[in-house]
């Protein structure tokens, strides 16, 4: 089955899907505000997030899911039941199954023994997603990712995949044509999804989305120079805001400014991993960290402020620069996963 290849893949699934904004409802009797907990969680404060949460009674949807992603952070199987949790409280809510699903998509992730299991309740929760919302095209989204990163024994189907492409374009035809390049590059026509990316850059309404795809597509070719000419614009261009009032250019502009904040630390990882293009991958990882908190849209699936830290230590290190690696690791706080542990102790050794 190449087990670590499925293991990435559906962990893929789960990052694709966790992004999700739910309707902030205001309470009086809330005393710690939405606002201050959104920020906990960016600075790798899970603990703070769960302590706050975790006896507070009929969490509104926004709160129940923070409290869900911090739970994340820290124990896999506390999360697995706050979800279950999440589906009684607000079973007619298609992004509470889009999050459990996620949430099962981390599970795989810990364990080979375990993945196919997790891989199934994933899709049902998917499935689900659609039935709840069958306008909303992020549930057919999220279920297309998976049936084209998922390999067919644990329920990922390319044919199906490819009929998901249709019902996307039904709903957006930009979105629809992203959706089939990605299942040009997942098949046997990668050059053809690279064509069309390649177009869909031209557009104004697929110019960032498609750039973000393409360069994160060189990353995993290890074709760093492409990714480096493919990402780079994506640090000098400037997106005009929009008002929150005209829902359709918010929304617009949200996931625009969330795709390039997503290929700024993509282009640091670049220059991480391949060891060259230092300077602009430094350039990047700061534009994000100084960026990030300010971006004024949900940020939640994006990179913590503690990995674009960590990645940012790594590029001063590769620079000669022990000094200011070291004042960036003195940045970092919060828990983060095992093998940010890791990443982070080899950095401090190393300063």
């Amino acid at each position: 089955m190449q087990g670590t290849l499925f293991i990435k893949r559906l962990s893929t699934v789960a990052l694709c899907v966790s992004a999700l904004t739910f309707p902030v409802i205001a309470s009086a009797d809330t005393l710690i505000s939405d606002e201050a907990l959104d920020a906990w969680y960016r600075d790798g404060k899970y603990g703070q997030v769960i302590a706050t949460l975790e006896d507070e009674k009929n969490k509104s949807a926004e709160r129940f899911s923070t409290y869900i992603s911090a739970l994340m952070n820290t124990d896999l199987d506390d999360a697995e039941e706050a979800a279950e949790d999440f589906i009684k409280a607000y079973p007619e809510n298609y992004r509470v199954y889009m999050l459990h699903a996620s949430v099962m998509g981390a599970q795989a992730g810990e364990s080979i023994f375990s993945a196919l299991g997790y891989a199934k309740k994933a899709r049902k929760s998917l499935e689900k997603a659609i039935e709840v919302a069958p306008d909303e095209i992020r549930t057919y989204q999220a279920l297309f990712q998976y049936h084209l990163f998922v390999p067919s024994i644990a329920g990922g189907d390319m044919d199906t995949a490819e009929s998901l492409v249709a019902d996307i374009a039904a709903l957006d035809p930009d979105e629809g044509q992203i959706a089939e390049a990605k299942y040009l590059l997942a098949g046997d026509k990668k050059e053809e999804g690279i064509s069309l990316l390649k177009t869909l850059m031209e557009k104004p309404e697929t110019r960032v989305y498609a750039r973000y795809v393409l360069g994160d597509q060189y990353m995993s070719d290890e074709a760093y120079p492409q990714a480096f000419e493919t990402l780079q614009p994506l640090l000098t261009l400037r997106l005009e805001a929009a008002s929150e009032e005209d829902e359709f250019a918010w929304e617009a502009y949200s996931e625009n400014r969330f795709n390039q904040l997503y290929g700024l630390y993509r282009l640091g990882q670049t220059a991480v991993q391949s060891g060259e293009y230092t300077g602009t991958g430094i350039q990047a990882l700061e534009t994000y960290l100084s960026e990030l908190p300010e971006a004024g849209i949900d940020t939640d699936g994006l990179p913590s402020l503690n990995w674009a830290n960590l990645r940012l230590a790594e590029l001063y290190l590769h620079d000669d620069n022990k000094e200011q690696a070291k004042l960036i690791l003195q940045r970092i706080s919060g828990k983060e996963d095992d093998r940010f542990s890791k990443l982070l102790k080899k950095l401090q050794k190393k300063v």
